[in-house]
């Protein structure tokens, strides 16, 4: 006997005017009810692959984003259902991991900073050694050089360059990548030295059953008492404010929302 299909939400057939005054903490949304179940079990069953014993937990709330000192990282809630993915492609400003395949890149890039959490790794001095100091000041906006072989390409944007605690995320989700052959892929490159030093890293704490269990749900949706409409306003604002940085530079994916603006989050 196949498994029934969840109901449909009660908010599917709104008008986009009517769905937008909803509150956020009305929409009722679920991880394990969600096209994101699967999604999450897979990332979970590729650190377990990895010799991984941590396991990041996973929440709704308005965009892509790791608190800082907390095991686990949040997601988009217009990833729930495809009625909330068209209202936010119509009013959102990007639209990131709607693929599998973008998804996946997200939840193993998140992954590496709830790692890094739980292992509190950025603490140590050779973690500082290979990708800098930890308290470097976050910024919306960063000057990227595409061809610099010190740094993994993972997320577009070359997002590895725009703090330490992003290329170890990026670095960890490249050698957490299941056959991205990373290591002939950046043979001879500076970016080895610090695959390599992850792949020695993680096999170290992998087995490790002593590390943060912090399980805070950071803004979790469910928390959240404002409707659609002040959130796309408040998006919007974001938007606009980090697109009045410099020419030349790259803008953090997410609407810019990074640790730097709060001293609190990891895009």
């Amino acid at each position: 006997m196949s498994p029934r299909r969840p109901a449909a939400p009660w908010w599917h057939i709104l008008s986009d005017e009517a769905l937008l005054g909803v509150r956020l903490c009305d929409l009722g949304l679920r991880i394990e009810a969600s096209p994101l179940a699967p999604r999450v079990a897979r990332l979970h069953d590729e650190l377990a692959r990895a010799g991984l014993r941590a396991r990041p937990h996973v929440w709704f709330s308005t965009d892509w984003f790791t608190p800082h000192g907390v095991a686990g990282f949040a997601v988009p809630f217009y990833l729930a259902h495809p009625r909330l993915l068209r209202l936010e492609r119509r009013f959102g400003q990007e639209v990131e991991g709607t693929s599998e395949r973008d998804c996946l890149k997200l939840l193993r890039h998140e992954a590496g900073h709830a790692v890094d959490n739980a292992y509190q790794l950025h603490r140590r001095a050779s973690w500082r050694e290979h990708f800098g100091p930890f308290g470097t000041p976050y910024r919306v906006r960063y000057r990227a050089r595409p061809r610099d072989p010190a740094y993994v390409t993972h997320l577009e944007g070359w997002y590895a360059q725009s703090h330490p605690g992003e290329d170890f995320a990026e670095t960890f989700a490249v050698w957490l990548t299941p056959h991205s052959g990373w290591r002939r892929r950046y043979a001879a490159t500076p970016a080895l030295r610090k695959l390599l030093y992850v792949n020695a890293l993680m096999h170290e704490v992998g087995p490790q059953t002593r590390c943060c269990r912090l399980r805070e749900h950071t803004d979790s949706l469910a928390k959240l008492r404002y409707t659609l409409a002040d959130h796309y306003r408040r998006r919007r604002a974001r938007y606009t404010a980090a697109r009045a940085g410099g020419r030349g530079t790259t803008r953090l994916p997410g609407g810019g929302r990074g640790r730097g603006e709060t001293r609190e989050f990891y895009r």
